[in-house]
């Protein structure tokens, strides 16, 4: 059995890719169209189906459309071929732990990501001029980001000292009047589906950032959604990433009992507790864009959430652009004063 999976157009044998405007399957060869039920009857697969098969080498596999030899890094589960452009899925990747339980599909297309991005780096007006350029913007790329998903109930409790003040005059006096409470709030909170990323490469922060996904729009895992988008599996594992996800669960509890706190005229916090029971995770997919790219040996990150549009990123400041751009506002000022004390003076 193959270790790679190819989705191809039954009508002309070209490869398949999905698109998230239509939510369908499309060869851009003969331009068919293939809806989900479709893909499942002619390419209908267990979760397991394909996954068993050991491969000695990783790191490499041989195209199934044009036979060349590619590599790929060891983390990468879905790409394409760089010589006939064809997706392929390794499928050993996808093994065992390695089987994700949920995927989001994407809904922005590479097209629409790259005139964000357009948009965006324009706003950055001192940016170097090799971010806007077109050959830069063209590797807008999408991929699948593994994340574990946490459940859990949460019991918090938070305890403060609250002020009350009150002022009135009387005569030639002001009075004023300051009372001292000892406030105390408790509470059970169920979350669901706290999203942690777990792949190195990518920067925590970012990936925080660019959050939320909508999970009305979930699905189960199907190989069908990564045809024509890279695909990543975590390097991360899920006991690593629990305790980030503990943090933020706690400060979430701590904030929304913090929330409850009103009508006093000051308030100061003492104690924050929480704790966290019947912890459950979920290895998922979500999809985004990225683009990065280096300016004086550092890069630079630009990431677009592939389902909502939210975009995130830096963009250095180009400090000889800078001085050419004020150096120039000072030419033209000059000139003006010049001119025009020589033309009215």
């Amino acid at each position: 059995m193959s270790a790679i999976k190819e989705y191809d157009c039954t009508n002309c044998g070209g490869p398949l890719r999905f698109n998230p405007e239509e939510t369908n399957w499309i060869c851009d060869y003969c331009f068919s169209k293939f809806n989900k039920e479709e893909i499942d009857k002619i390419y209908g697969e267990t979760k397991e189906e394909g996954l068993d098969e050991i491969h000695e080498d990783l790191d490499s596999y041989h195209c199934e459309s044009c036979g060349a030899e590619l590599i790929a890094e060891e983390t990468t589960a879905a790409t394409f071929c760089l010589y006939c452009k064809s997706p392929t899925i390794i499928k050993q990747r996808f093994k065992g732990e390695f089987q994700p339980q949920y995927v989001i599909p994407f809904k922005i297309t590479k097209e629409q990501s790259k005139e964000m991005y357009k948009k965006w780096i324009g706003k950055k007006f001192f940016a170097p001029i090799e971010f806007k350029k077109d050959d830069e913007i063209d590797k807008v790329t999408g991929m699948y980001a593994p994340f574990w998903l946490f459940d859990c109930n949460a019991h918090g409790a938070t305890s403060g000292r609250g002020t009350k003040v009150s002022t009135w005059r009387s005569g030639d006096y002001e009075y004023t009047k300051t009372k001292t409470y000892r406030v105390e709030r408790e509470g059970n909170i169920r979350y669901e589906k706290i999203p942690v990323d777990g792949s190195k490469k990518l920067d925590d922060n970012y990936m925080t950032m660019i959050e939320p996904y909508d999970y009305n729009e979930i699905e189960e895992f199907s190989m069908h959604y990564l045809t024509g988008f890279l695909a990543e599996k975590y390097d991360v594992n899920s006991i690593e990433c629990e305790k980030i996800m503990e943090q933020r669960a706690k400060d979430f509890v701590s904030n929304r009992l913090r929330s409850t706190i009103s009508g006093y005229s000051s308030y100061i916090s003492t104690s924050n507790n929480a704790n966290l029971n019947d912890i459950k995770t979920n290895y998922s997919l979500m999809p985004l864009y990225m683009l990065v790219n280096k300016f004086k040996d550092k890069d630079y990150v630009f990431f677009i959430n592939g389902q909502t549009g939210k975009i995130v990123g830096d963009a250095p400041i180009d400090h000889k652009r800078q001085v050419i751009f004020f150096g120039a506002v000072a030419a033209v000022a000059w000139i003006i004063t010049v001119l025009g004390g020589a033309l009215f003076g």
